[in-house]
This record gives C-alpha cells, sequence and structure tokens, in this order.
C-alpha cells in the first residue's frame, strides 16, 4: 500500500527522488483527468476531450520539470530546517550536559582557551603584519629598487639622483617611478627648535604610492630640483600635535634648518610610508647629473602584468648601460658590467617591509599551533575519560533506538559547543594580549600599527574553535558510539574504561608529550643562540653611555672654524658638569647607522682589479671618543685637539681592517683614503673591532678620521656617566649646556646607547620570549595531560588494585607499578619527540646563533627534564593507589 503524496507531506515523511517524480506525475495526472472528466460532461466524445485536455493543459513536459524543481526546492528547506532544529536541540542538551559537570567543564574551557587564545593572538599579528596587503591602492604592483654590486663587497647598495633618472626616464616596464631616502630636519615652529624625521622624495612618490594628500596638494617638478625644493607636506599626527591641526596649515611658512619652506599638504590619517614615525615629506631636490651619493632608494608601480622578476632584467640592463657610459668616470665602475655580478634588486614592497620579520613569525605561528594541538589532545584526554564514566547512559540510549550516528552526532556536539566556550574565552584573552602587546616596549615589528582583532580574525577564531572541536571529540564519540550495550547495562560502567579507551588516552598522552618536547627543544635552541648572542663582544661598552642627537646648523657644520669652536666648547662644557666622566663627538655612534660606507686604497698598494676594493666604515670622532665609548686604544694614539685643518690629516683605523695587511706597528705612518674622496690620512692608531648593524656577522673595517678635520652636519654625542652622581641629573646638565652654546639645536633624541643595542636585537628577543613562554605552556599541558590520564586509569583499576592490596601486595610495589606505566609513555613520548625535533628545528637555523640545530646538550638535557615532569606528574595518582582502602574498594564495587 502507497501513501498518497498529501499523506506525505503532512506527515512529513522523508522522499527520495524517485518518490517526488511519482508525486508529481500522480499531480499532473489528477488534473488532466480532472479536465478531461469535465471536457466529457460537457458532452465532448472521450478521445476529443483526451485531446482537449491536453492542448488546454500546457506543455506537459515542462510543467513536470518546473514541478520537481520547486518540490525538491522545498524538501531541501525542509530539511535543513530539521537539521537546524535537530543542531539546535542538541545544542542545548550539550550545554545542559556541560553545566552539570562544572569541573570538567572549567578544566576543559580553560585549556581550549589557552590554546585557542595564543592561536588567534599570534594570528592577529600574522594576518596584519604578513598576510593583509599593504594600505596603498593596488599594493602588489609596489615594488622596490636598489642596486647590487657584490665585487665591490656591496650586497645592496643604493641609488644615486642619476640613477633615480635614469631609471624614471628609461624604464618602461613601471607605470610610476619615484626616489627616496630618509633624513631629519629641524624645525622651528614656536619658542623651541624641534626634530622631524622626515623623507625626502622626488615629485611622482605620492603618485606611485596611490595616496595624495588630504589637505593641500601633492609636489610638482618645479618644487623637486636643486635649491627649489622647499616645499613641505606634513602628516597628519605632525599637523595635529604641532600644529594643532589649524584649517589654514596649507601656504603657512615653517623654519627648516633655518630656511622658510611653505606647507603645501597634509596626509590623511593612518598614513604611513616607510614608518609610522615618519612626519613629514620634503622634495629631494632631484639633481640628474648628481652621480655620487647612493643612499636612495627607488619606488616603483608596475604596469599591469609586468612581474619584478622582468623589472628587474630591465632595470639591470639600463644600469650596465648606464656603467658602461661612465668607465673610469665620477659613480661609474672600471670594467664593463658584464663581467661583474652588479645588478638591480627590485623586489615586492610588502615582502622588503616583513622579510625580516616572516620567518620568527611564521615560527611562533607554528609553536601556538603545537599549543593547540597539545590543549586539544589533552581535551580529547578528558573527554574519552568523560565517555568512559557515561558508557551506561549512552548504551541505555543505543538500547532505546538510537542509531550510533545520532550517538556519534551528540557528542560531537557537546565538544564543539565546550570549542565555542573556550574559543570566546581564548578571543577575550587574545584581545587583551594584542593590545598590551602592541601597546608594549616590545612590539618593534613592522606595520603594529595595522594589527588589530577584527572580523576576519574572529572568523578563523571560530573555524579554529569548530575544527578543534571535532578533532578532540571525534575518537571518544567513536569509541562512546561502539559500546557494548549488554555488557555495560549489566556490569555498569567499569567495564567501559578499559581497552579501547585506555589506549586512546595513551596515545593522546605520548602526543601531547611527543609536541612538547618540539616546543622545549626549539625554545631551548633560540634561548642559547640569545644567551651566547647578547655575550658577544661588541668591540664597545654601551652600559652607562648617553646618545643625544645633535643635527648642526648650516652656519655652524658649514665652516670649519665654527665647527672647531663648537665641538672644543661643547665638550670643554660637558665633559665639566657633574656626573659626566668623559664625552665625546662622532657622525654616529655604534650601531647607531649614519657613517658613511665606501670603498678604501692603501697608499702604495696596487688598486684591486675591476674596481673590487674592500669597503670600510668611515665615521668622524672628535678627541676622547674611543674612551667614551668603551673602545680599546691597541697602538699608537688617539686624536689630539691638535687634528684640525691646519695639521695633517689623521686616521685611527680597527684591528679588523689593520690585520688585513700588517702586523704589530707596521700599520702607523701608512696612509689611506675612501674612493670617493682624494684625501689621503696617514694612520696614528689602531683601535678594537667593532660590530656594526647585524652583530651576529663578522666586524667590518673601520676607519676613524679627526671630526675638525672633516666636519659634518649631523653629529651625536656621547656622554658617559657615573662616579656616584645621578645619571639623569647629568642628562639634564648636558642638555642646559648644548642649549647655551647652540640654542637652534633640538634636543628631542635622548637615549642611553645600551637601548640602541637592544634595539638590534628586538626581533630576536620577541622570538625567544614568546616562544619560550609557549613551550612553558605546553609543558604545563603535557604535565596535565599525563596527570589525568594516570588518575583516570588508577580511579578505573581501583578494583584491580584493592584485591592486590588485600592479598598482601606491598604499596610500594603499586607505585612502581604505576610510575612505570607512566614512564613508558613519557619515553614513548620523549623519543619521538626528539626525532620530531631534528626533522623540525633544522627550519630555525636562521634564527640561530652560534648554536645547531641539533645541539646535544639542548636535545638531551630538556626532554629528559619533560620525563622528569611527566614522571612527578604521575607520582600522586601513583600514592592514590597505594593508599587506598581495600575493604572500601571491595564493598563499594
Amino acid at each position: 500500500m502507497s501513501v498518497g503524496p498529501g499523506w506525505r507531506r503532512m506527515l512529513r515523511l522523508p522522499l527520495g527522488k524517485r518518490a517526488l517524480e511519482r508525486d508529481v506525475e500522480d499531480e499532473l495526472a489528477f488534473h488532466l483527468a480532472m479536465r478531461e472528466d469535465k471536457l466529457r460532461r460537457l458532452g465532448l466524445a472521450p478521445d476529443a476531450a483526451h485531446a482537449a485536455a491536453r492542448e488546454r493543459f500546457g506543455d506537459a513536459g515542462r510543467v513536470r520539470e518546473e514541478c520537481l524543481a520547486i518540490d525538491q526546492r522545498h524538501q531541501r528547506e525542509v530539511r535543513m530546517r530539521e537539521w537546524l532544529e535537530s543542531l539546535w536541540f542538541d545544542f542545548r542538551y550539550a550545554l545542559r550536559t556541560l553545566r552539570r559537570m562544572p569541573a570538567f567543564t572549567a578544566v576543559a574551557t580553560v585549556t581550549l582557551a589557552l590554546g585557542i587564545g595564543a592561536t588567534t593572538a599570534m594570528f592577529t599579528l600574522v594576518d596584519g603584519i604578513l598576510l593583509r596587503p599593504l594600505p596603498y591602492p593596488q599594493a602588489d604592483r609596489l615594488v622596490r629598487v636598489i642596486q647590487s654590486y657584490p665585487e665591490k663587497g656591496l650586497d645592496t647598495w643604493g641609488l644615486s639622483q642619476q640613477n633615480l633618472a635614469m631609471y624614471r626616464d628609461r624604464a618602461t616596464d613601471f607605470a610610476a617611478f619615484a626616489g627616496y631616502r630618509a633624513g631629519q630636519v629641524t624645525v622651528r615652529a614656536g619658542d623651541r627648535p624641534e626634530r622631524l624625521d622626515v623623507l625626502l622624495v622626488t615629485a611622482d612618490f605620492f603618485r606611485v604610492i596611490g595616496v595624495g594628500p588630504a589637505i593641500g596638494r601633492a609636489f610638482t617638478a618645479e618644487e623637486d630640483t636643486p635649491d627649489n625644493n622647499t616645499a613641505l607636506i606634513l602628516s597628519y599626527g605632525t599637523w595635529q600635535n604641532r600644529f594643532g591641526g589649524s584649517p589654514s596649515i596649507v601656504g603657512r611658512t615653517v623654519d627648516v634648518d633655518g630656511r622658510p619652506f611653505h606647507v603645501v599638504g597634509v596626509m590623511p590619517r593612518g598614513f604611513a610610508f616607510p614608518r609610522p614615525d615618519v612626519d613629514a615629506w620634503v622634495p629631494m631636490g632631484l639633481d640628474p647629473l648628481r652621480g655620487f651619493g647612493f643612499m636612495n632608494s627607488g619606488l616603483g608601480r608596475l604596469k599591469p602584468g609586468v612581474t619584478p622578476e622582468r623589472a628587474e632584467r630591465q632595470t639591470t640592463a639600463i644600469m650596465w648601460d648606464w656603467a658602461r657610459q661612465n668607465r673610469g668616470a665620477g659613480g661609474g665602475v672600471p670594467v664593463d658590467p658584464s663581467a661583474t655580478r652588479m645588478k638591480t634588486i627590485v623586489r615586492p614592497l610588502q615582502e622588503v617591509v616583513t622579510s625580516r620579520s616572516a620567518r620568527p613569525l611564521t615560527v611562533l605561528l607554528a609553536a601556538v599551533t603545537l599549543i593547540l594541538l597539545i590543549a586539544t589532545a589533552n581535551v580529547a584526554t578528558l573527554l574519552s575519560g568523560r565517555a568512559a564514566a557515561r558508557q551506561r547512559e549512552i548504551n541505555l540510549r543505543t538500547a532505546l533506538g538510537a542509531t550510533g550516528g545520532r550517538v556519534v552526532r551528540q557528542l560531537l556536539t557537546e565538544s564543539v559547543a565546550l570549542a565555542l566556550l573556550g574559543a570566546a574565552t581564548g578571543a577575550a584573552l587574545a584581545v587583551v594580549a594584542v593590545r598590551a602587546f602592541t601597546r608594549s616596549t616590545l612590539a618593534t615589528l613592522p606595520r603594529i600599527t595595522e594589527v588589530r582583532v577584527d572580523g576576519r580574525v574572529l572568523a578563523f577564531t571560530l573555524a579554529v574553535s569548530v575544527a578543534s572541536g571535532l578533532l578532540f571529540g571525534l575518537l571518544p564519540a567513536l569509541h562512546a558510539a561502539r559500546g557494548r550495550i549488554t555488557g555495560d547495562l549489566i556490569a555498569g560502567q567499569r567495564e567501559g574504561a578499559r581497552g579501547p579507551s585506555r589506549r586512546v588516552n595513551d596515545a593522546l598522552v605520548v602526543a601531547q608529550l611527543s609536541l612538547s618536547v618540539v616546543l622545549l627543544i626549539a625554545a631551548g635552541l633560540v634561548l642559547k643562540s640569545f644567551q651566547r648572542l647578547t655575550r658577544l663582544d661588541l668591540g664597545f661598552h654601551p652600559e652607562g653611555v648617553t646618545s643625544v642627537a645633535l643635527p648642526l646648523p648650516g652656519r655652524v657644520g658649514g665652516s670649519a672654524a665654527e665647527l672647531r669652536a663648537f665641538v672644543n666648547t661643547t665638550l670643554e662644557r660637558v665633559r665639566a658638569v657633574p656626573g659626566v666622566q668623559s664625552a665625546s663627538l662622532a657622525w654616529a655612534l655604534p650601531m647607531e647607522g649614519g657613517a658613511n660606507y665606501d670603498g678604501y686604497l692603501i697608499e702604495g698598494r696596487p688598486v684591486p682589479p675591476g674596481g673590487n676594493e674592500e669597503q670600510t666604515f668611515q665615521i668622524g670622532v672628535s678627541p676622547g671618543h674611543f674612551k667614551t665609548v668603551g673602545i680599546p686604544m691597541l697602538l699608537g694614539r688617539d686624536f689630539a685637539p691638535t687634528d684640525d685643518t691646519t695639521s695633517i690629516n689623521v686616521g685611527v683605523v680597527d684591528e679588523t681592517l689593520a690585520s688585513k695587511y700588517w702586523r704589530g706597528t707596521e700599520a702607523l705612518g701608512k696612509r689611506i683614503r675612501v674612493t670617493g674622496d682624494t684625501t689621503w690620512f696617514t694612520i696614528v692608531g689602531v683601535v678594537g673591532a667593532v660590530r656594526e648593524d647585524d652583530a651576529t656577522l663578522p666586524p667590518r673595517p673601520h676607519l676613524y678620521v679627526s671630526l675638525p678635520q672633516v666636519g659634518g652636519n649631523r653629529l651625536s654625542l656621547a656622554v658617559r656617566t657615573g662616579g656616584g652622581g645621578s645619571a639623569a641629573a647629568a642628562i639634564d646638565g648636558v642638555r642646559r649646556v648644548v642649549a647655551g652654546v647652540e640654542p637652534s639645536i633640538p634636543l628631542d633624541d635622548v637615549r642611553p646607547l645600551s637601548s640602541v643595542v637592544d634595539q638590534t636585537f628586538a626581533t630576536r628577543r620577541l622570538t625567544k620570549l614568546l616562544l619560550g613562554g609557549f613551550a612553558l605552556v605546553g609543558l604545563i599541558l603535557a604535565a596535565v595531560g599525563i596527570y589525568g590520564v594516570m588518575s583516570l586509569s588508577v580511579a578505573n583499576r581501583g578494583r584491580e588494585f584493592g584485591i592486590k592490596l588485600a592479598i598482601g601486595a606491598d604499596p610500594r610495589a603499586l607505585v612502581r607499578l604505576v610510575l612505570g606505566e607512566g614512564a613508558v609513555l613519557a619515553g614513548l613520548g620523549v623519543v619521538l619527540g626528539i626525532a620530531g625535533s631534528i626533522a623540525v628545528t633544522r627550519w630555525l637555523a636562521s634564527l640561530l646563533y652560534d648554536v645547531s640545530p641539533t645541539d646535544p646538550a639542548v636535545l638531551v638535557a630538556l626532554p629528559l627534564g619533560l620525563a622528569a615532569v611527566a614522571l612527578a606528574a604521575c607520582y600522586v595518582p601513583a600514592r592514590r593507589a597505594a593508599r587506598s582502602d581495600p575493604l572500601t574498594v571491595l564493598r563499594a564495587d
């Protein structure tokens, strides 16, 4: 007997495809029969009535397909609605179940919150820094252009203004091309001078970047010419903070380095390039004939369809043409460039901005993924224990007719509900952690101001929570659904925890331990590397030294007599300040940057073939500089006050340079010069080697020259304080002294030299701290996991232990038994973890200094420590088993 379509719809019985087709055909046949019957009653013959009914009805096939599509769509909607209703009922039941188990729910929620929260926070950083496109229109077409000349020791080489004009005019792969370099200016907008960090740019810069001023206009080509570059575009923050957000700022004249500049625009709020701390943009004053000064970078916007590799080939060809045309001339090279590795380097701007942070952030994201897996395994262990305890309930539901799939769905819904609780808590923790991090001194990563928890991050959190809920709930749910109904209904729930359940729990604990070993070893390697790096001899002693930036006005830096008077007067007065032990002036202090980097030639030695001369840092310093910053004098003498423009040009080299050519005192009296200048300097001393920029690299050659002889516009004052006085009071006294000598110098860039050193290690320090914290969390979760498994094992084997104690077993033997089982799990986890670490930690090689990725001490000591913690976690359940009362256990059974 078949059920009619109307009854099926009323009873909401499921319909298959064939049933739907039969229903539609029955409906069509019914309507045709009704029409045919009506026509017969009107007097038509049966055949005529049959033909007329079909003619008036229309295309029955088309109507059949339309009706079938409507029914299928309706059936899908009904099934979806029923599935959602069922899921909602399951979810509500899951919440009621979790509410009845507050201790279990709290432990599982906290565990998941740690894993999901850490993962969300780390993904927020990775997403904001690495994954999101730069905040410029069509940012994927923006590239940075620099040059490279490895034969001269210049793996990266800036562009001259001549190079900028050359690529702008001849490179057809760019829709627009501009140049830029960082700089500083002194602005006097009120009673006192202020220092601004500026970017000197060519006229097309804002067209290339795709963002123009929110107020005013961009630079014109006429403003980007020598001696006419007196326009100024302010950042939004500078406009608000230093000019009060004046609506009439455009057209205002501002004193910049003693020259009148006029403000032509204000950039939009939030615009930053290349860093958020840029206060203003100034025209470079491009001189297409200036072949020296390779301090600029190129910024290009590629034409649609052009790749960076293609643009690199084109600009390299242009560079080679320039080099051939200028062979032997200023700025050129003395050999055919095709015989060298000279080339341009064209890289996507996003890659340039994030390159130094990409590997550390990726490693940290992988580390929190391990934390999430450990937390997932931990909760899976808890759920497995709960499933064993609920085996009687589950089998009773199965006996009453629930299918295995229905039971699994209910248990998975409980797992997902638990994961969502952990995700909500973890997301809150992530928001707090991200806000705290972005406002801390550790926030030195690029694009950190763009990092935020938003809908995209929350969607990731939701996906992670659902995936983790399904992951940690699947094994316990499948095992619970396969329980033996008869045995469990008769024997209770005791047997449900044995056999497969125990093997699953053991496997989960081994997985937690092995992942924790990988985390611990990775953190140990990074920590050991950082310790060796911080103990590295930098060649100077920054402790107790304060750096004060002194941008000199043109009338002082441009006059030898004025500069000599300023240097002598300033140092004399600063050294007299109470608490100051010594002071000196230099172009730049160690690791500050700002030194000249050029090739050098030694008198009497042949010029290297092909112009492949070595490179050296050239730094102008005052007398007493080496003593102030703690660079040891090895041979000869320091600079003297008499080493000025009236005496012979003298220089001091470091031992890195001296040891290449001379032994002992042979260097003294020799002459040296840089390739960008014709002035020879007589070597009067040799000092210790100093590490610049990247401390992991060997020290590079240094040539120090007398500041009164070479001059300088931007100096750094080094002040060493001590002697029992207050360092802060001494620096305040230094400020007053300098302001008294030259009131036009801004004194807002004062910082300890040790902070400059710390800044060079910032990314490594951040990696060390976060990776160490993640390893600690993993260790705690693994210890909790093995403790939970052993506690569950002891509880489920209470009857066995009670019988053994009743027949005279030694309690210490039970302790050894439980500890032995725990030791097997710990040992297996440690072995698997070490094997995994050997394969994984090679990925850390670029983050390590003087430490092998397979360092034996780390590979052995830390896993043994984890094994000891695991055994300690097993000891409490073992003691509980040994102290159990046999009569109580057997009576309860």
